[in-house]
Parts: structure tokens; sequence; C-alpha cells
């Protein structure tokens, strides 16, 4: 047979197989030696050696080297797919009867026709959403038609109020940063803060944005007692950057010596860019606005990348922490419910050194999530395990599954969970303590503390109501600042940098710094919340 021939006889055999592919033997890929492993567990008085995926093995080559089928791994591990993980644990069945494929699965192991791998989780994010634009311009509306008639009475707490919310007008034009280098306000005077929130008729985020001005008076209230006097005006931004630029065109922001939010990006920017022509420092109070390379711009929440740098550093990363040889580190990976971008954080920073699980919450899988926990956590090591879980009721599966294999505490168990742990309800916290859970904080108010327990009931008796997350980052942000430039003035940038100036604050607390020594100052505080086995909680800072 000629050269030419053959060649067209593969090509015309491509285009009768599905897809175009030309079909080859299963094993015909070069294979890693699969390490047959002698570890074995009895569970329910079936036997199985517990096997820990190399990287490059495959499904194929793991039943091959055990004698067993493909089926009958997936069916023991409840695979859905045959895609196997590096470091992922396998129960490999001995002595099993052949049965027939579980329904739903295809006869490789996979998903049948249609069906999704991993639905995408649905979470609420610790920064609120942007909301949907006005169909019609609310910048003139007044802030006594949409705050509470308790928030009205509270506003009495600061020495001058201003309900002007006419729009402003204003120039355009590149912005110009400048060095970062304050204007000069009299530290002995009336300190004055503009507080830039977007407050829409009919949205359910106008009540995150009352709590945290809410939290805001009782914060100037609090400064007063320190001798501090101030003057905060409101503007409602109604999440508009027009809106924005017409309070700057009209100078209501001419008198600031501190200004607060706007919230959203897009409305952030000129507010920012005014900031840094006159000297004022502005914060962002609940999220990332962009920003990039404006000094005068201090970005509240802690930056999201470095959230888990302190768990790191605590459990490992560094010599005598994660990785070492008394520690067994496993990663639980939620098949419905996992929060994916802590998940690829723990993965890129760990890699081979942690085990990961396939977790499933489905009810008919619950025994065979005991055997597989079971199988992966070590009696004489300290067992790490990492559960990026962001829903409640997925996390509290979870956990109880560990606690109910830990009843006897036969092993040594800490949970490290997700700094979106602190915002959830309905929870049952004694799984917390039982298993000693750590997690990164980016909000955390231990109401055991003193001055924690003063604003409950500050706040209560002003607005007939439990104060949320927001109110207490509304009184920090104010007690924070509003002291610091009470304190420093011009010089505050400097003297708050790297933890130079710690006041008592209700939360975790702030540590601005620049990157790369210039541009806009990042909060890098990530405290850890440790709920111990004695139940009491700690924070690590």
């Amino acid at each position: 047979m000629t050269r030419q021939l053959l060649f067209r006889l593969i090509f015309c055999l491509a285009f009768l197989l599905p897809g175009g592919a030309v079909l080859m033997p299963e094993n015909a890929a070069a294979q890693p030696v699969v390490r047959l492993s002698d570890r074995s567990i009895t569970i329910r008085g079936e036997r199985y050696l517990i096997h820990k995926v190399r990287k490059g093995e495959t499904l194929y080559a793991i039943a091959k080297a055990y004698a067993v089928s493909q089926e009958d791994i997936m069916r023991a591990n409840s695979l859905t797919r045959d895609v196997l993980r590096n470091k992922q644990t396998l129960l490999i069945p001995q002595d099993v009867r052949r049965r027939p494929a579980a329904a739903g699965t295809t006869a490789s192991g996979g998903h049948a026709a249609g069906r999704e791998d991993r639905p995408e989780p649905q979470l609420e994010p610790i920064t609120p959403s942007v909301p949907p634009r006005p169909a019609q311009d609310y910048s003139t509306y007044s802030r006594h038609a949409r705050l509470s008639q308790q928030t009205r009475e509270q506003q009495q707490i600061v020495s001058t109020h201003t309900d002007t919310l006419a729009g402003f007008g204003g120039g355009e034009g590149s912005p110009f940063f400048g060095d970062g280098r304050l204007k000069e306000i009299d530290r002995g005077g009336i300190l004055h803060v503009a507080v830039l929130l977007p407050m829409q008729p009919g949205l359910k985020t106008n009540d995150r944005f009352s709590e945290y001005y809410k939290g805001i008076l009782l914060g100037l209230n609090a400064l007063k007692t320190e001798g501090v006097s101030a003057e905060v005006r409101f503007l409602n931004t109604g999440a508009s950057e027009e809106t924005v630029r017409g309070h700057i065109r009209s100078g209501a922001l001419e008198r600031a010596d501190l200004i607060i939010g706007p919230v959203y990006a897009e409305a952030f920017d000129p507010a920012a860019e005014y900031a840094a022509e006159h000297g004022i420092p502005i914060v962002s109070p609940l999220g990332t606005v962009g920003a990039e390379g404006n000094p005068y711009v201090y970005e509240a929440p802690p930056v999201e990348e470095y959230a888990y740098r302190p768990i790191f550093d605590l459990f490992g990363g560094r010599q005598g922490g994660i990785g070492n040889a008394e520690t067994n580190l496993i990663l639980i990976d939620h098949v419905e419910h996992p929060d994916t971008a802590a998940l690829a954080l723990i993965e890129a920073q760990l890699g081979d050194r942690v085990s990961t699980l396939l977790f499933t919450g489905e009810r008919t899988q619950s025994q065979a999530m005991d055997i597989r926990l079971n199988a992966m956590l070590d009696r004489n090591l300290h067992n790490i395990i990492f559960v990026p879980v962001n829903r409640a009721d997925a996390l509290e599966g979870v956990l109880s599954h560990l606690s109910s294999i830990n009843m006897k505490g036969q092993y040594r168990i800490t949970v490290i969970g997700t700094p979106r742990w602190a915002w959830l309800q309905n929870f049952d916290l004694d799984l917390f303590y039982k298993l000693n859970v750590h997690y990164p904080a980016s909000y955390h108010a231990d109401r055991s503390d003193p001055s924690v327990a003063e604003f409950y009931r500050e706040y209560m008796d002003a607005f007939g109501s439990l104060p949320s997350p927001y109110a207490f980052r509304g009184y920090d942000v104010i007690r924070y600042f509003g002291g610091a430039l009470n304190h420093f003035g011009s010089d505050m940038p400097e003297r708050i940098s790297n933890r130079g100036y710690e006041p008592k604050l209700l939360q975790v607390g702030y540590d601005f710094r620049q990157e790369n020594g210039s541009g806009k100052y990042r909060n890098m505080a990530w405290p850890v919340v440790n709920f111990k086995p004695d139940y009491t909680i700690r924070v690590i800072r």
C-alpha cells in the first residue's frame, strides 16, 4: 500500500468516527506507574484500600493496577466523572461483585447528557452589588423622606447637619493625584465630613446604607466625648456618577476635611479626583473602587487576595507551619456549593501538599461521605481541613459530618473557613467550637467586649433595632479617620501607615499600606477568628 493511499484511508476513517477523531486504545497514552497502597480500612464489613492519586494517574490506570473496574471505584467514591485530581484520596474496593451502573451516569462514569458537572454557587457577596440606575434623577430628593424617623431624631448627635441635596456642576478634565499631602486643617476646630451614599426608592440596599450612616452618627457622638467637634453633610449619590459630579459642581464638598463614599466605582472616580485636587482624604467604605495611583484614597474593606496570608503564616507556608511532618492537609471541594475563589487560592498556595476530597451534600451519599472522610483523617497528625464553602446549609452539612466522625475525639482537627463565614446566619455555632474553627475576618465584633456591648445599647436606644455589620463599619470608619485627622492633621497618611495608629474600634481594626510605596492606601488587616473548643473566641492579630 502506497503512503498516499494510507493517508487517504486514515483521513476517511477520521470522518467516520464521532467528532472526526481517530480511535486510539485507551491505554495507548503513556501512563505513570501506579504505586499500590497497602493502607486499608474496613467499613461495615467491606474492606477498602486507600489510594492517594499521583500527578498524571488516570482512573483507567488505577483500576487496572488494582484489578478492579472503573465503575466499582467510581461507585465506592460517588464519582460522577472520571476526571481525578492530584492528591485526591480514593477508596479502592476489594472483593466487590459486579453491579449495574448507577442511574444518571454513562458507561464511563460521567454525567448523563445535558447534566452540568457543577452548578455555580449562589452567594451573597460581602459588598453590595451595584443597583440599577434610577429611571429618573433623584439627586434632589430629601434625605428626610427616605431615612427612618429614628435616624432623623439621631441627627441631633452631630454639631450641624446639612439637608441641602441640590445638584452641583463642575469641570471634568484629567485627574491630578499629587503627592498625597493633605491640606492643613484646624485640629482644634470643627471637622467637616461629607458622607456620600446611594439611596434609591424601593431598593433593599437602602437599609444597608442607612445602617452605615447610623453607625457614623454614633461614631461622631463618641468622638464628641473625646473633644472632637464635627459637622457632617449627607449627600445622596443615587449610585450615579453624574449626580456626584453635580454635587461637586455646586460646591458641597468645598469645606470637607474628610469624604466618606461614594460606594460604587463609577460614582467614586469623580469624587476621588476632586479629593486629590484639594488634598482631602477620601474613604471607600464598602468595596474596591479602582482609583489606582491616587494617594488620597483609603479602601476600608481589606484586600481579598491577602485574606489567607495570616492563615498560611499561622498554620503553614512557613517553617513549622502547613506542610510539615506534623500536619495532614485536607481540602474539601464541595460539588454543589464551592467558594470557587477561595478554593483556587488555597490550591495555588498549598499545591501538592493538600489532599482533596470531593464532597456532595446529597442525602443518598451521606454514608459514602463519612467513609471517605474517615479514610482521609489521620489519628497521628494534626488534621488541618480547609472548607471553602459559603452557604450556611452546605457548610453545616460538612461540619456535621466531621463532628459526627470525631464524637470520641480520636482525631485532632482544625477547620479553616472563609471570610464570609462571619456573615452567615441561622447556623449552629456549636459546630464551630467543636471543630476549632479558624477563619480570616474582615468583620468581627465581640459582644463580650464592653465597648461593643455599649454600642449595642446606644444603637437600640437611638434606633429601636439591633445594629448590623454595616452599622459597625460606619462607626469604626468615622472613629478611625476622624480621630486620626484630629490627632495628626496633615501628617495623618504617614502616621497611620502600617498600623501606626490603633484606636479602640468595635471590629478588627485597620492596617493601611501603599503598595510599592505609592498610590492608594489599601487595608491589609486580616485577623484570624478562632472558635476554641473551650467555648471562647479569640482574635489572632
